[in-house]
């Protein structure tokens, strides 16, 4: 007996500086079965990317073509939270304008969906397309080779998806991209949208969130069943633009899990994480009074956690604990002077 669950997909793409990569994107979406729509959010691209869009709106019914009501630049995490509210399905997916859809992309999506009453969403795997040779080397000096499939190393239970991308699972690793992920897009009432606040990483921002509060599925994991485009301009290599916004990251997420309430177990992973960062910083100053101030307003936690924090935390800790003491006293002697 055929199924009767229909999986309706609206696409949101953020259009910016993607003349020539836009006309792709669409057309790997459009003859899906199930895309119902597909929302462009031009955002004040320099190029001739709008006239472009005009004309695939044109060509395609189930293109539908947005701006911001401005008509300024705002960013791809305000422009995709302005495809969520415009978008008419039950079910959302991403595209950045660069990169493409592959013919399997939502065929393990409908499938656990339909299996699973409690599913928020399902994540996939994504491959890398290098546009240039000279993109794929700078992906490759930078450090990005074990990122050339974003995927997860191995099946995971919804429960566990926060410990995995905190990197505090045990046995499994990995990352989902944004072109490989499905959601109702019931759960952004819950949840909130797109952090506007960070010009970088908003999606793994999100995606963070989503494990925090939602039941997130194991999708393809495998096969990629979409692509993101390397070029030469692309931000993701932008090692600098990366450290520019990382703390406000931690910070705007530490903000979100304590006000939303997530569960006390998820909470201690997030925060032995945290810690972690916070003993890492090159401003040792800064860092160590920050690491002491956090571990000293959650010495619950520290309790609990002190098992799972490794002896070389707790060397740079103290190291670090001692400088900040020594350079608070020296520049004491000065002043006395």
């Amino acid at each position: 007996m055929p199924s009767k669950f229909k999986l309706e997909v609206s696409v949101i793409i953020p259009v910016y500086n993607a003349e020539k990569f836009l006309q792709k994107a669409v057309e790997s979406a459009v003859y899906l079965g199930e895309v119902g729509e597909i929302i462009l959010i031009e955002d004040q691209s320099p190029d001739n990317a709008l006239a472009l869009a005009k004309e695939l709106e044109k060509e395609f019914d189930k293109v539908k073509l947005y701006q911001h009501p401005d008509k300024k630049n705002h960013g791809a995490g305000a422009s995709r939270n302005l495809g969520i509210q415009k978008a008419s399905c039950e079910y959302i997916a991403f595209l950045d304008a660069d990169d493409y859809y592959l013919p399997n992309r939502f065929v393990k999506d409908k499938l656990v969906f339909e299996t699973h009453d409690n599913c928020d969403g399902v994540y996939s795997a994504v491959g890398t397309h290098f546009y240039s040779q000279e993109a794929k080397n700078d992906f490759f000096e930078k450090g990005f080779g074990y990122q050339e499939i974003l995927t997860l190393k191995g099946e995971v239970p919804p429960q566990e998806l926060f410990a995995v991308l905190f990197n505090r699972h045990q046995n499994i690793k990995g990352e989902f991209g944004t072109n490989g992920i499905t959601v109702k897009k019931s759960v952004f009432k819950k949840i909130g949208y797109f952090n506007t606040a960070l010009k970088l990483r908003q999606d793994i921002h999100l995606w963070r969130r989503l494990a925090g509060f939602c039941n997130l599925y194991v999708g393809e994991i495998v096969t990629p069943t979409a692509m993101r485009g390397i070029h030469a301009s692309n931000r993701m290599t932008k090692l600098d633009d990366h450290k520019q916004y990382i703390d406000l990251w931690w910070r705007s997420l530490k903000k979100e899990f304590k006000s939303k309430h997530i569960e006390k177990s998820q909470y201690n992973i997030f925060l032995q994480c945290y810690f972690n960062y916070l003993a890492s910083q090159p401003n040792k100053i800064i860092a160590v009074k920050s690491l002491i101030d956090n571990v000293l307003k959650y010495p619950k936690i520290t309790r609990e956690s002190y098992g799972d924090f490794d002896f070389n935390f707790w060397k740079v800790f103290g190291k670090n604990w001692l400088t900040l003491h020594l350079i608070s006293f020296k520049n004491r002697l000065i002043l006395k002077k």
